[in-house]
């Protein structure tokens, strides 16, 4: 079994991180190592603990979250976490942090299956962000600069064409992030049938987990996110993979 992902969470406001650590307790594959309000204690505990990942909403002392992501290069360098941004908007200031290095971004309404999602495919390497669905059906995620995904498992012989009606149905919803509970509602089935599903057509598309499904959707053109300002390629050792 794998290390759990060493997550620091750093926001000034108390109820907040109360909220987003009960969200990360509850999965099994994440450790949260510690809590910080401010950006000198960010930097400190970054490099105490050093954590995989700062997930990061307001600080006190900052002046945005490029100023975050600057002070952490600054301080840490290569040894420094990767950083995941909670926004209330996609506004100019997550997009100077995603040019200044940052990660990925995940606005304040995505659903607690979707910040697990993206935590992990931030861990796994990736840069991502994670939003709400637009009008377009495209589960609100975007794969900043990237049209692949390397690293990860081919899809079997058959591909999606090997899956049933309703594990397409599934896959789909899955790939929008959509937690068991939530496609069973959609689906009008029980939670247990949808989770048989979700092993099917994970077992047959050579997929090892849900985030790999995500990945795999875009990967494969199922969905296909349009990627308006790509990011430019992070240039540290701890780069995380840019989609060309």
């Amino acid at each position: 079994m794998s290390s759990p992902i060493r997550v620091l969470l750093a926001d000034d406001r108390s109820i907040a991180r109360t909220g987003i650590r009960s969200v990360l307790d509850g999965d099994g594959g994440i450790e949260v190592v510690g809590e910080v309000s401010d950006l000198a204690s960010a930097v400190g505990k970054a490099r105490e603990l050093r954590p995989q990942l700062l997930l990061a909403g307001v600080l006190s002392g900052s002046a945005g979250p490029a100023e975050l992501v600057g002070e952490l290069s600054a301080w840490c360098g290569d040894e420094g976490p990767g950083v995941l941004l909670m926004a209330h908007e996609s506004g100019p200031d997550a997009r100077l942090a995603l040019r200044a290095g940052a990660h990925g971004v995940v606005l304040h309404r995505v659903t607690p299956e979707q910040l697990l999602s993206a935590i992990h495919v931030v861990a796994a390497g990736y840069r991502i962000f994670f939003g709400e669905p637009g009008p377009s059906g495209d589960g609100g995620v975007r794969f900043p600069g990237a049209a692949e995904f390397p690293g990860l498992p081919a899809a079997g012989p058959a591909g999606f064409q090997s899956l049933t009606r309703r594990e397409r149905e599934v896959f789909r919803l899955l790939a929008h992030g959509l937690s068991n509970t939530e496609i069973s509602a959609v689906l009008v089935l029980s939670e247990n049938t949808v989770k048989s599903h979700v092993q099917r057509l994970l077992e047959k598309l050579n997929l090892r987990n849900r985030v790999h499904a995500v990945i795999h959707a875009y990967r494969t053109g199922l969905m296909a996110p349009p990627c308006p300002e790509p990011v430019p390629p992070w240039t540290g050792s701890r780069a995380p993979r840019t989609l060309q």
